[in-house]
């Protein structure tokens, strides 16, 4: 750890943080407050700015509210109040974690924020607010905006107050119990004209050869252009043969090569015979445990009352440094807290806004007179292309590629065109 002057992006010329200085390493620091803070009193408000001067791949920056009485050196194993700030390790979240004192127990349970933000990860200061209040409610914001508002009661898991009832763990589903709602009917039986062994595709005896189907010539030719090379040597390289190309015969007529009957759908295809279900009678319905009263059910409707904070710390690993912490408020007063963020944080998060588009300027929007023709002309063939590739599809199913292409080659080319048309426009969009 090191306070020091911000390097990156620096806001404000002169100003000193706390920075995390080593990569791959544990890292913990804490503060005691002036006096102890009670949530029960005004709820608890706790902001400050979190900067990544490095890129972050993994690493936290969250900040922890100790428990009071916080006794001995501040580790991972210190007890805390609340739990909250940014972390990335793969996917990036905002962490708000509340210990609550179960009653019947005697034991702290964490309890985890559902569907948290997901905080930015550029190198701009961020101002992070956790605002607590003495209704349960909770509000997150980043940067002065709200990203999550909620119930300490109803938006954590696990819930703070447990089931009044639980399944009873003793009870167990009789050996004779039938939940199987229906089963086949044993009286049934497989009508005399219905045949198993029927295929599912037939020829197609209606079809008939295109007028243009060349038969007698072959798709691939040996391209009549092609040369042996200088440096082609028989003995090492073996008989050289000219490459294969498309039969330039082929590309007017409807197919080239031996024609063959189409598949289509066969109507007398059925399938494997079974007999129909029927509702079973010995069916006694859907086995449940029976219920039981929860011997470890509490409520507690007062949730906001944690347990008293006497610190606040860092306690974080990280594969980077340059994480940078500042302007930290631990507190119950919302003005206060929207106070720095207005007279602090915000001139300098504006400054560091300017620094970066000075660094960076934007590029210079593409003219979109070309692609604009194109869509124009996108939108008028679409129609026509669909119903093309919808039918290409249709025979790719039920008579394989090569046959579909040597059918419909006109269904082979729109979907070339819509894949076409697709990459150019992500291209260009």
């Amino acid at each position: 750890w090191a306070v020091e002057e911000v390097v990156e992006l620096a806001g404000v010329a002169g100003d000193k943080a706390l920075v995390v200085k080593s990569e791959a390493r544990h890292h913990a620091i804490s503060a005691r407050l002036d006096k102890p803070l009670d949530p029960a009193q005004n709820g608890v408000v706790l902001q400050y700015e979190v900067k990544l001067q490095n890129t972050l791949n993994c690493g936290g920056a969250y900040a922890k509210l100790l428990t009071s009485p916080m006794t001995g050196e501040f580790s991972d194993s210190t007890p805390y109040t609340i739990m909250f700030g940014p972390d990335k390790c793969g996917e990036s979240k905002l962490h708000m974690i509340y210990r609550h004192l179960n009653p019947v127990t005697g034991n702290y349970t964490e309890h985890h924020l559902q569907k948290a933000p997901v905080p930015p990860t550029d190198s701009l200061t961020h101002l992070y607010t956790l605002v607590i209040g003495t209704n349960n409610s909770f509000v997150i914001s980043i940067d002065g905006v709200e990203k999550k508002t909620g119930s300490l009661l109803e938006d954590f898991e696990p819930p703070v107050n447990p089931a009044r009832e639980i399944d009873d763990p003793r009870d167990s589903k009789p050996v004779d119990w039938v939940d199987d709602e229906q089963v086949p009917d044993s009286s049934a039986t497989k009508p005399e004209d219905w045949d198993e062994d029927a295929p599912a595709m037939v020829l197609d005896e209606d079809a008939a050869k295109p007028e243009k189907w060349l038969e007698d010539e072959p798709l691939m030719v040996k391209d009549p252009a092609a040369v042996k090379p200088e440096d082609w040597d028989d003995d090492e390289d073996g008989d050289w043969a000219p490459p294969m190309v498309a039969n330039p015969r082929c590309a007017d007529a409807d197919g080239c090569g031996p024609w063959k009957r189409p598949l289509k759908r066969n109507a007398d295809y059925k399938g494997p015979w079974s007999p129909p279900l029927i509702d079973n009678p010995a069916y006694k319905g859907k086995w449940a445990p029976r219920r039981i009263a929860n011997p470890g059910y509490f409520e507690d409707l007062a949730v906001y009352k944690l347990a008293k904070i006497d610190a606040i710390g860092f306690e974080l690993w990280t594969m980077q440094s340059g994480i940078t912490f500042d302007n930290i408020y631990v507190g119950d007063n919302v003005e206060t807290a929207e106070r720095i963020a207005k007279n602090v944080w915000k001139p300098k998060h504006d400054t560091e806004v300017a620094l970066r588009e000075a660094r960076n300027p934007r590029p210079v929007e593409k003219t979109k007179s070309k692609l604009d023709g194109v869509l124009e002309l996108f939108k008028v063939r679409v129609g026509d292309i669909s119903a093309s590739v919808a039918d290409f599809y249709g025979r790719v199913r039920h008579e394989g590629i090569v046959e579909a292409v040597r059918q419909d080659r006109s269904g082979a080319i729109a979907v070339v065109m819509a894949v076409g048309g697709l990459v150019w426009l992500a291209w260009n969009l």
